[in-house]
């Protein structure tokens, strides 16, 4: 019998709570999120359930967490808080862990919390009763608002036995040296830490950072789906159709983004948001001079 994988047999796995570390593998990124206790301290919690939520007509973020945690129970009563992500430090992971204590104080953890707090540069978003301070060792921070009408209309958010923190991102700030390469055209990637759960009743793992590497998009040529993709993160201020996009899948994939630059450009100057078939029809008739 062979050795490689495919050759193993699946066998199933029992289901236990917290199912995505007890019972499987989920390597993921984790957010060090800011709060505001009750005495007005700044709070930090660790979260690995906390990924994008709404990502093209909105911009929101989903965390999960235990009902009583710290993090939950100022959230819910101040609807502020900060997400932290920060670079890999094999001297901090064990605070990090430690930080996911459940039971502990705001001040006790703080007697023992190794990052640096400071204000947030965002105007209105000082420190207070209300919003938290920020990680100085981040190179990332989504400030966030909790979505607290959104949430008591869903009852699968109001009424599960997990707090389900549905936040508006208000600001994103992210440290100079990486905001020259946010698009990803330069040559490096924050090193960003990972984890893999609990596992085995005694032990928390955390992931080892290889460089990252980039490879460039096979040019399979511009399918309608993808020119939609492209189009409509160009201006928050335009918007494509699908049906506009459709008229635009013979692009090459190395002009596409100067082609539907040019589209909108033109449609801000003529006062249009909303860039459809027929406008596109216009613009090419315009173009071949008919």
């Amino acid at each position: 019998m062979s050795d490689s994988p495919a050759s193993e047999a699946f066998v199933v796995s029992p289901m236990r709570d917290n199912w995505y570390q007890r019972c499987s593998y989920l390597g993921s990124t984790f957010a060090l999120i800011t709060t505001v206790s009750e005495d007005g301290q700044t709070n930090i919690g660790p979260y690995q359930l906390s990924f994008p939520f709404e990502v093209n007509t909105g911009r929101s973020w989903m965390v999960i967490s235990r009902n009583t945690s710290n993090t939950a129970t100022n959230v819910f009563r101040t609807h502020k808080c900060a997400l932290n992500f920060i670079e890999y430090d094999a001297d901090q992971i064990e605070t990090i862990l430690k930080l996911g204590y459940p039971g502990q104080t705001t001040a006790e953890k703080m007697a023992y919390n190794c990052f640096d707090l400071i204000e947030s540069p965002t105007p209105g978003r000082e420190s207070s009763d209300i919003y938290p301070k920020i990680l100085a060792d981040a190179f990332q921070i989504y400030e966030c608002t909790l979505d607290i009408e959104r949430i008591n209309e869903n009852p699968i958010l109001r009424d599960s036995p997990s707090a389900h923190l549905l936040l508006n991102i208000d600001t994103i700030l992210i440290k100079e040296r990486w905001m020259k390469n946010v698009d990803g055209s330069g040559d490096e990637m924050p090193r960003i830490p990972l984890t893999y759960g609990f596992r085995g009743g005694s032990s928390f793992w955390f992931g080892e950072v290889q460089p990252a590497y980039k490879l460039p998009i096979p040019d399979m040529g511009a399918n309608h789906e993808l020119v939609h993709y492209e189009a409509n993160r160009l201006d928050d201020e335009v918007q494509f159709t699908m049906e506009a996009c459709k008229q635009l899948t013979g692009i090459p994939n190395a002009f596409i983004q100067q082609v539907l630059q040019g589209i909108v450009n033109q449609a801000k100057a003529r006062g249009i948001n909303n860039v459809n078939e027929a406008f596109i029809i216009e613009l090419n008739k315009e173009r071949d001079g008919n």
